[in-house]
């Protein structure tokens, strides 16, 4: 049965919200799915490299979920977005069930971290949530090297080479102490003061903020965002 909560939360979502339409899915490797989304708004936004947009996944709510667009053509007024089916969430469970021609509701683009604006080398951590980030600040600067942790890091790196990216990026195998991972981490900063964008799971960009302070040449620039947390939801 529809609540009053669910009605209030549809009315506002058309007030506040942009309508966008599906045009495109196509299923990629490691439970991955990439999405085209058509908008009027689309054709007029601001939108740079590393912004997010918001998709409200579920009727009945309020709760938005964010995505970083892997690339945003204003002419067409279409946007693509990446998902990780295969995390929890709403936002998974939109990708899993998305279909061309179905409609959704959007807000943004908006700042989230800004790429544009590095200057020299950088050393990119993550894991599955961060891979639309990497695609992002591929398309800026060839001058980056990438570490991921991943549930299925064979998967992980077909999908990279698909991006365009793997050739410059290490998939380890996601472990509670992170020890490969700050380990590859270190190896890829070993030469020369870099740029640190750490992204991904709370614990781990702690970690990795925590372990570049020790690193021969510190990051001379650190841009981190928690994207989810073990029992924790509502990050961004």
């Amino acid at each position: 049965m529809t609540t009053l909560t669910d009605r209030l939360a549809d009315l506002a979502s058309g007030v506040l919200l942009d309508a966008a339409q599906i045009v495109g899915v196509s299923h990629l490797p490691a439970g991955f799915v990439r999405v085209k989304l058509a908008a009027e708004a689309f054709r007029k936004a601001a939108w740079a490299p590393g912004t997010k947009l918001q998709i409200r996944a579920q009727r009945g709510r309020m709760a938005l979920r964010t995505y970083t667009p892997v690339d945003w053509d204003p002419a067409r007024g279409e946007v693509d977005l990446i998902g990780f089916t295969h995390a929890g969430g709403p936002g998974a469970e939109w990708f899993r069930r998305v279909a061309v021609g179905d409609t959704c509701q959007v807000l943004g683009p908006r700042r989230s971290i800004g790429l544009r604006d590095l200057a020299g080398a950088v050393v990119f951590v993550g894991d599955e949530s961060s891979v639309a980030l990497a695609r992002a600040l591929h398309s800026v600067t060839s001058n980056a090297s990438y570490v991921f942790e991943a549930g299925d890091p064979a998967g992980l790196v077909q999908l990279l080479a698909g991006l365009g990216i793997a050739e410059r990026a290490v998939v380890v195998t996601k472990a509670a102490d992170r020890t490969e991972l700050l380990r590859q981490a270190r190896e890829v900063a070993v030469v020369g003061p870099r740029v640190l964008v750490v992204t991904g799971d709370a614990a781990t960009v702690h970690a990795v903020r925590r372990d570049s302070r020790k690193w021969a040449h510190a990051p001379v620039q650190v841009k981190g965002k928690a994207y989810w947390a073990e029992g924790r939801t509502g990050l961004d």
